[in-house]
């Protein structure tokens, strides 16, 4: 009988079935790009990256060339202005004749916003500050600025289309 019973237990082990341990890994063929990271199936970007595999720069939405309205204190004025990638930084955005003064200046891109820090430049011989800040929306970029120069403040509001 206590064969019986052993031969029975042994039966019994081999019928259970046996399966592997192995999970499924929700980062298998994730890839991330620009040292982002794998979490639970997608990609956690650094600073600076945006998009399903971090293949964006945060700041590749604001360049570009644009036509600008602008309605400030002074008046209202029409001109044309660049934004380029800066190399000083993944999140650096550098505005070629911003305020349509030929001024050059240089901006912070953080998700659909844009912050302008407080600098001064060279406008013809003249010393000029410039603070603000911006929002993008679709080819729609608003900038809500400061211009004081000469002992004069002037606000101003552009919509910048881009081309």
């Amino acid at each position: 009988m206590k064969t019986f019973s052993k031969l029975l237990l042994f039966v019994a082990v081999l019928a259970i079935p046996f399966t592997g341990c192995k999970e499924d890994d929700p980062c298998e063929g994730v890839t991330c790009l620009n040292g982002g990271t794998c979490a639970d199936g997608s990609c956690d970007c650094p600073a600076g990256y945006t998009g399903s595999n971090c293949g964006t720069e945060v700041r590749a939405k604001f360049i570009g060339t644009y036509n600008v309205t602008e309605a400030c204190t002074s008046g209202n004025y029409t001109y044309t202005m660049s934004a380029t990638n800066s190399s000083t930084g993944i999140l650096n955005i550098v505005f070629s004749n911003f305020a349509g003064v030929g001024a050059t200046i240089n901006a912070t891109a953080n998700g659909n916003s844009l912050t302008i820090p407080n600098q001064t430049v060279d406008v013809s011989g003249v010393s000029a500050t410039f603070s603000g800040s911006g929002q993008i929306a679709g080819n729609i970029l608003t900038i809500s600025y400061t211009l004081s120069a000469g002992g004069t403040t002037d606000p101003c509001t552009a919509t910048c289309t881009k081309q």
